[in-house]
């Protein structure tokens, strides 16, 4: 009787033991998203791509390259408005701004800049010698035209807009339009390259 006894429980165990015993796992594959919409250029390499589209017609017009222009931030074209966004999206909107400043000046367009203060600001480790106070600033030019544009955010990238306007008339002289993939505002820090893979690390980590 005993040794039925011994045995009854010995299946049992056996039994539990087969039934406690954890299922395999599989490790599923890491997804990697191709670098689709990034890009290696600078986003100088965009601005000069949409100077050239906004400048081609216009350098047959003499008029038009003798008009004195001033270049303003680009905007997001849904809140016309810098407010409350991110400091990436803002350094872009201003970014787009000099870069075409810097465009129009090596086409030879008579451009001013509208943030120069009166007076040179002497701090004790650097000049100042812009600003965006309004009481700073010399409020005399004659800029007779404006170079500024919008941009939509998309889910990689940015469409951007660009058009120089006729202050007085308020007559659109030029327009372009250009895609800029985001990754051209991403710093070095933040972006590694593993094969045909770009990678953008920050707080939580590494992703596509």
């Amino acid at each position: 009787m005993r040794y039925l006894f011994a045995g009854v429980l010995l299946v049992l165990l056996s039994s539990c033991a087969h039934f406690a015993k954890p299922e395999k796992t599989v490790n599923l594959p890491v997804r990697q998203v191709t670098a689709v919409g990034l890009s290696p250029q600078p986003l100088g390499f965009y601005t000069e791509r949409l100077a050239q589209q906004l400048f081609a017609e216009l350098a047959k017009d003499q008029n038009t390259l003798q008009r004195q222009l001033a270049v303003s931030s680009f905007l997001p074209i849904s809140a016309l408005s810098l407010q409350t966004l991110s400091a990436q999206e803002v350094e872009l909107a201003n970014q787009l701004a000099d870069s075409m400043l810097t465009e129009a000046v090596q086409r030879g367009y008579d451009a001013v800049d509208i943030r120069l203060r009166r007076e040179v600001l002497l701090q004790p480790d650097h000049e100042q010698g812009f600003s965006r106070q309004l009481a700073e600033l010399r409020q005399q030019h004659s800029a007779r035209a404006l170079l500024s544009g919008t941009y939509s955010v998309q889910e990689d990238g940015y469409v951007v807009n660009v058009r120089l306007i006729d202050i007085d008339s308020q007559r659109v002289l030029a327009a372009a339009t250009d895609y800029i993939p985001d990754n051209v505002m991403w710093s070095a820090e933040k972006m590694r390259k593993r094969g045909n893979y770009l990678y953008r690390s920050d707080r939580i980590g590494e992703r596509p």
